[in-house]
C-alpha cells in the first residue's frame, strides 16, 4: 500500500465522508448519521458544523507530522 495520490484536503474530506456514508448504508448506526449531518457540505461551501472541519485539519496535520506512518 505504497501508492501515493494526491489529493486536495476538502477532497480527501469528501472520500472521508464517501466512506463514512457507506458504513452508515450498511449498520444504519446513528452515531455515524449524525456525524455525517454534521460534516455535510452546505451550499456555501462549508460543513454544517465548521468544527468538523477543524477537526479534519487538525487530524491532516497529526498525519503529515507523522509522515503519514
Amino acid at each position: 500500500m505504497n501508492d501515493q495520490v494526491m489529493l486536495s484536503r476538502k477532497e480527501a474530506y469528501k472520500a472521508m465522508f464517501l466512506f463514512l456514508e457507506r458504513e452508515y448504508q450498511l449498520t444504519k448506526s446513528d452515531d455515524i448519521g449524525s456525524l455525517l449531518g454534521s460534516m455535510q457540505f452546505l451550499g456555501d461551501g462549508v460543513p454544517a458544523d465548521p468544527a468538523a472541519w477543524e477537526d479534519w485539519e487538525e487530524c491532516v496535520g497529526q498525519v503529515l507530522r507523522e509522515g503519514g506512518s
